[in-house]
């Protein structure tokens, strides 16, 4: 058995400074850059940098930012250095996925989600260079994902996370 996947959904990437990464891509690229935000839990700056393509291909990245120097993202910043450190793969069967992946003797890390998209993550660090990344997402999702947006730009705070002034950082 192998896992049917729709390939790359997104990548994750730490890197020290989130506006100049950001800067750099849309100068580029001139991509869709959704507004910084902070998560406070988890102790991180975040933005998600998506391509607009003819062929529909919607994978987009995933940029992060330690706010907190316990963080995961300076944790894995001061361990592997900047750049990639999860790849997220879409799956429609996330159980069946991770239940494939762990008889391959991966170990499972997290399954931290958000509303309507699930994750499982495992740690492939040594075998990969990158931590492995499960996710599918309920129908009705993206246009969820929307509103949520919405409020975020009216200043709401929602499950923890704000859009914060770039300034500040």
């Amino acid at each position: 058995m192998t896992i049917k996947t729709y390939g790359i959904d997104h990548i994750h990437f730490n890197i020290r400074n989130i506006k100049r990464f950001l800067e750099i891509m849309q100068q580029l690229f001139g991509p869709n850059i959704t507004p910084i935000s902070n998560l406070q839990q988890f102790g991180f700056y975040n933005a998600c940098v998506n391509f607009d393509s003819d062929n529909g291909a919607q994978a987009f990245m995933d940029v992060f930012q330690s706010a907190e120097e316990d963080s995961f993202v300076a944790n894995h910043i001061r361990t592997h250095g900047q750049g990639v450190s999860f790849v997220s793969f879409r799956v429609d069967d996330l159980e069946g996925a991770a239940a494939h992946a762990a008889k391959c003797g991966l170990r499972e890390i997290s399954r931290d989600g958000y509303r309507g998209m699930k994750q499982v993550q495992f740690d492939t660090m040594e075998e990969l260079g990158f931590y492995l990344e499960f996710v599918s997402y309920e129908s009705g999702f993206h246009a969820e994902l929307e509103e949520i947006k919405k409020r975020l730009r009216k200043g709401e705070t929602v499950d923890g996370l704000r859009y914060i002034d770039p300034a500040k950082i």
